[in-house]
């Protein structure tokens, strides 16, 4: 079977965020790119509604970034750029993200 990190990457480019998500935390234990991993498990949570869950991620993320990783960086600030986006919309809104991704699984 292929390396979780890759179906996770395959699950993500088709917008199917729930299962990113969980390929994505199971291939934390075996990965040494933890930021990487974080950063994408984070916008699979603000996808799917969950900006709490995402900011924690990117906590975690910026915890193991390297200074000198800029494309990391970059993506972490994205990502955080992304988060206070979503903590703009109504529940209402994040609510239909949850449905759409609960379809999607």
């Amino acid at each position: 079977m292929a390396d979780a990190f890759e179906e996770g990457k395959k699950e993500y480019e088709t917008g199917r965020w729930s299962k990113a998500f969980r390929y994505f935390k199971e291939s934390l234990k075996d990965t040494v790119r933890v930021s990487e991993v974080r950063i994408l498990m984070a916008r699979c949570l603000l996808e799917i509604g969950e900006p709490e869950k995402a900011e924690a991620e990117l906590k975690n993320a910026k915890q193991v970034l390297a200074e000198k990783d800029k494309e990391m960086l970059q993506a972490f600030e994205e990502a955080w750029r992304l988060l206070h986006d979503t903590r703009r919309l109504t529940a209402r809104e994040l609510e239909e993200r949850r449905r759409k991704a609960a379809e999607n699984n």
